[in-house]
């Protein structure tokens, strides 16, 4: 007899009775003979008929389905940040993967203290009391495919992270903010430059006007201003209004060292104030024996150096 169907048969003995929809099967205790129960259209057909025509027997065909759900055998990490998957099941053991929360994986094993499970590339265990298995992860499962169905999703189950895969992310994250830290950088000092180039229009046109005479209370370039004056009348010039006293000038702007002072800046002193040209000099209108002309910038105490552009 053709051994596929001899382990048929084998098979269909070891049953009692296999289950055909439509056709009644023999307890496994009766004295009714199987061929008494059974007409020819029966398992007997199907066996000679398989015989005759040389067929595999798949004993599977002739069973009658369960209803084990799809996602029966399916877990997902139940925390708020991560879950370890363990080499071993032991909290000692080496962790080879997380699970972060929602996380999907397939349960290999029987669930116990520990749940053997595979997730994505990573193979392990997990506590069981983290994750949600049997028909609470059947209907979490089914809620994700709805809810990828109505969002055109293509991937339903987020899996684990292997160890490997965490420190390459961590690895190109480090990198990608280490570039956005450079970026960021470069578009400082680029806009330090563009503000350095206007600020050096500015020491520009100040420095036309050394010479002219110091008035007090005065704002013009030419005829005569003050210090705060003569600063209001330059900025105005390129069209940024400026408060009208050295005092009030100090809070122009945004602070910034003196060490980072580039040209166009303000340096407000005690009671004066000067547009820095770099190099550690500053135009500004001195006094009424020297008029507008250069100083040193740290000529006395510097009180604030203020950005304005």
């Amino acid at each position: 007899m053709h051994s596929n169907l001899r382990k048929g048969l084998f098979l269909v003995t070891l049953l009692g009775a296999v289950a055909i929809p439509g056709i009644p099967a023999a307890a496994a205790d009766s004295n009714t003979s199987v061929s008494d129960t059974m007409p020819g259209v029966g398992i007997e057909a199907v066996l000679n008929d398989c015989y005759s025509q040389n067929k595999e027997i798949k004993v599977e065909d002739y069973l009658v389905p369960t209803n084990k759900g799809e996602y029966l055998d399916m877990a997902f990490a139940n925390v708020t940040s991560y879950l370890y998957i363990r080499s071993e099941p032991t909290k000692e053991s080496e962790w080879v993967g997380k699970l972060y929360p929602g996380y999907a994986a397939k349960i290999t094993g029987p669930v116990g203290e520990w749940t053997p499970i595979r997730s994505g590339e990573v193979t392990g265990y997990v506590k069981t009391e983290f994750i949600t298995t049997g028909g609470a992860a059947e209907e979490f499962a089914v809620n994700l495919v709805n809810e990828a169905k109505s969002e055109g999703k293509e991937e339903v189950f987020t899996y684990a992270e292997s160890k490997e895969q965490e420190e390459a992310r961590l690895q190109a994250e480090a990198e990608a903010q280490a570039q956005a830290e450079a970026e960021a950088r470069a578009a400082a000092e680029a806009e330090a430059r563009e503000k350095a180039g206007s600020g050096q229009a500015i020491v520009d046109y100040a420095c036309q006007f050394i010479g002219n005479p110091y008035v007090w209370g005065g704002t013009s370039l030419t005829n005569g201003a003050d210090c705060s004056g003569f600063v209001q009348s330059v900025f105005a010039h390129f069209g940024v209004s400026m408060p009208r006293t050295s005092y009030e000038q100090r809070s122009a702007g945004v602070a910034v060292s003196y060490e980072q002072a580039i040209p166009g800046d303000i340096v407000c002193y005690d009671g004066h104030v000067g547009i820095y040209m770099g190099d550690g000099q500053i135009v500004n209108a001195m006094n009424p024996a020297q008029g507008i002309g250069i100083s040193p910038a740290a000529y006395t105490t510097i009180v604030a150096v203020r950005r304005v552009l």
